[in-house]
């Protein structure tokens, strides 16, 4: 009788310890999803804003980036030459930019 019920809850011990690490596997994964958002300083070396492409060429190391404007980006009030910061995602999907203020 006594290892029947050391058995019952050894087993329940284990299936509450597989639902804990199941449900830490699915908030890992939903984490993980999520896309990194990079923010740079820089400035415009080139713009094309009918088609939403920019390139910037980071202030610090001289890489130039090329950006893609979210839809939600407008980019006909920047020019070639203005000093900006840009936040854009690991797709270089370009998310917001902003005139630098000096």
């Amino acid at each position: 009788m006594m290892k029947k019920l050391t058995s019952r809850k050894l087993v329940a011990m284990l299936v509450v310890a597989l639902f804990m690490l199941f449900f830490a596997g699915i908030a890992v994964s939903q984490e993980s999803q999520e896309p990194e958002v990079v923010k740079i300083t820089g400035m415009i070396s080139a713009i094309w804003p009918d088609i939403g492409q920019i390139i910037v060429e980071e202030k610090e190391s001289g890489k130039a980036v090329s950006l893609t404007a979210g839809s939600d980006v407008d980019l006909k009030n920047f020019n070639v030459g203005d000093h900006v910061v840009v936040e854009y995602n690991d797709d270089t999907v370009l998310k917001s930019i902003n005139k630098q203020t000096e």
